[in-house]
């Protein structure tokens, strides 16, 4: 009887332009979806922005499996990673309005405050929630992987 001879697995790399290439899909992707629900959302005259109607429905296709989190991974880890340089305007608005902030700047940083608060906190709890959804899924999974194998 010959013997099985073991070969090491050989896994081809990719190529170096591709994890850019599909980061720049993703952004796309993800500006496009943004500028879509922007547009619903002056159409159907919402009382919030296109930004919260889009961050909705990326979530219910995400939670759906209609999307699945590395399809836009790449992009939203650049989005983040360089979310400083969407502040610039907002530093260079505060250089030209000097005599608003002398009047009304603690009113304006109270009011920025709370809503940086806010907004944290809101992400932060829906965070949790997905997190623990999927782990009751994972876990609904198991219990009927194990069932099965019980059953058989």
């Amino acid at each position: 009887m010959k013997a099985l001879q073991h070969r090491p697995l050989v896994v081809n790399p990719a190529p170096a332009w591709r994890q850019p290439a599909q980061t720049v899909w993703q952004v796309g992707v993800l500006i496009a979806a943004w500028w879509l629900a922007d547009a619903a959302a002056s159409a159907l005259h919402l009382p919030f922005s296109g930004g919260v109607v889009g961050l909705g429905l990326l979530v219910a296709l995400l939670l759906a499996g209609w999307v699945r989190p590395s399809a836009i991974e790449l992009g939203a880890n650049w989005l983040l990673a360089n979310m400083l340089l969407f502040f610039i305007p907002l530093v260079v608005s505060v250089v030209q309005f000097t005599q608003l902030l002398k009047t009304q700047g603690l009113t304006l940083f109270l009011n920025i405050g709370l809503g940086f608060a806010s907004v944290m906190l809101a992400t932060a709890f829906t965070v949790e929630w997905v997190c623990r959804y999927e782990r009751q899924l994972r876990l609904k999974k198991r219990l009927r992987q194990r069932a099965m194998r019980v059953v058989q």
